[in-house]
């Protein structure tokens, strides 16, 4: 699901009973403003307010430094101890990273939004600002760094999806159908207060924040294991699924993403889009995938959909057209371009691929790490690199999707990371 998170091979956790062929993919939205400098000596930082200045200077932020150039930071979290790794990327050097949660279980990264983490372990959703971040300012940005800390840890059962708009985090959690929606705003402040919260029963869904709405799955039948329907709230937490037009059902439901316009839902026989006008739509699976996806990863405007026994589509909501591209085995871990010209994958044999989003054609194919561990590997697509964790070696390899996947450097992070993000850009 968007969001997606790869932790070992055994595929995300669905009811008894579906097919085991169920992908974990992390679904990491629009990454990067880029790597202009990586690994340059001198991060381009400067205070964001001169000593002594009587004045607040333009895009001020208590208590960050502003730079000349996104502050870009890798994030690796492990996959038998769940502990974070940050790493500079500008430098190459680590970061310190804030305490851990105090949960029993390894943590899970959920989503990851371009500043904050989203991890989930048995004591609730833990939210991480890595320190890094951009303020667009129309026609020009500002790119800050700080020191990272925990911003906090809701509580619930069962934690399950976690999706992040510009404006707002939806946080589901499977045990009882709770919906808790906070302001992005607000964990900036290192606040977590709640914009509303509601619940719609128990099972495991999805929330999206979109339009001043909340988007959400609600549970089936009693036969039926995955929802098959989506329902509308509004900011005071009440139901308007009136104001839904068009298509709002389809079966098994298990894989989502917020795209800029479109809200795009993952259905047993295509993919439910929701636009901006509040109007659903479903769209089938390309006769040429092979079996349906179960999770899906956001672009700007496009999702990539990664088949469950090979394949990847790309999807063009405001179209309703696919491209498809072979894989040579079922993509564990995808990610779109911030400008939605490629998509990254990589399958569970251990191969990448770079993919034109525009035609489904793959300009770029090539081993990257080994495959059949016990923990699959995850991908990352900024503007400039693409980066792909190796579990057993412990590395991350920074790689330039532009020139046949070449490895620029490896960096290592120790452990099993099972999941990466890069932050910064906003």
């Amino acid at each position: 699901m968007m969001t997606l998170q790869p932790r070992t091979r055994a595929r995300p956790p669905v009811p008894s009973g579906r097919p085991a062929a169920v992908l974990a993919v992390l679904a990491v939205p629009s990454l990067v403003m880029g790597l202009a400098a990586c690994g340059a000596e001198d991060s381009g930082s400067e205070p964001a307010a001169t000593s002594g200045a009587t004045d607040t200077p333009h895009g001020y932020v208590e208590g960050a430094e502003e730079a000349t150039e996104p502050q870009l930071r890798l994030s690796a979290i492990d996959a038998d101890a769940g502990g974070l790794t940050l790493v500079d990327l500008l430098t190459g050097d680590p970061v310190d990273a804030p305490p851990e949660s105090d949960g029993e279980e390894p943590a899970v990264l959920k989503e990851s939004d371009g500043r904050f983490l989203f991890t989930a372990d048995d004591a609730g959703v833990t939210v991480t600002d890595t320190g890094v971040w951009t303020v667009d300012h129309g026609d020009h940005n500002h790119y800050y760094r700080s020191d990272p800390s925990q911003v906090g840890t809701v509580d619930g059962d069962t934690p399950g999806h976690v999706v992040s708009s510009a404006s707002q985090v939806a946080m589901f959690f499977d045990g009882d159908g709770a919906v808790k929606v906070f302001p992005r705003q607000g964990l900036g402040d290192g606040e977590l207060a709640e914009d509303v919260s509601f619940e719609v029963g128990a099972h495991h869904g999805v929330a999206v924040p979109f339009e001043d709405h909340v988007l959400t799955t609600v549970p089936g039948g009693d036969d039926q294991e995955l929802p098959g329907e989506i329902s509308l709230y509004d900011g005071s937490g009440e139901e308007v699924s009136d104001d839904l037009a068009g298509e709002t059902t389809c079966p098994e439901i298990h894989g989502a993403a917020g795209l800029r316009d479109h809200v795009a839902f993952a259905c047993g026989d295509g993919v439910l889009t929701v636009d901006d006008d509040l109007t659903g739509t479903v769209t089938p699976y390309p006769q040429d995938a092979d079996g349906r996806a179960w999770s899906l990863v956001a672009g700007r405007d496009l999702v990539a959909a990664p088949f469950e026994d090979g394949g990847l589509g790309v999807l063009d909501p405001e179209s309703g057209e696919w491209q498809v591209a072979e894989t040579g085995a079922p993509v564990v871990s995808a990610a779109v371009a911030p400008d939605d010209s490629t998509v990254f994958a990589v399958d569970e044999d251990g191969v990448g691929y770079v993919v034109d989003a525009d035609s489904g054609e793959v300009t770029a194919q090539r081993q990257l790490v080994d495959g059949g561990g016990d923990t699959a590997p995850s991908v990352v697509l900024t503007r400039e690199r693409g980066y792909v964790s190796d579990p057993v070696a412990g590395t991350v390899a920074e790689l330039d999707v532009r020139d046949n996947l070449r490895e620029a450097r490896s960096i290592d992070v120790g452990g099993h990371p099972a999941a990466i993000a890069v932050t910064g850009d906003k």
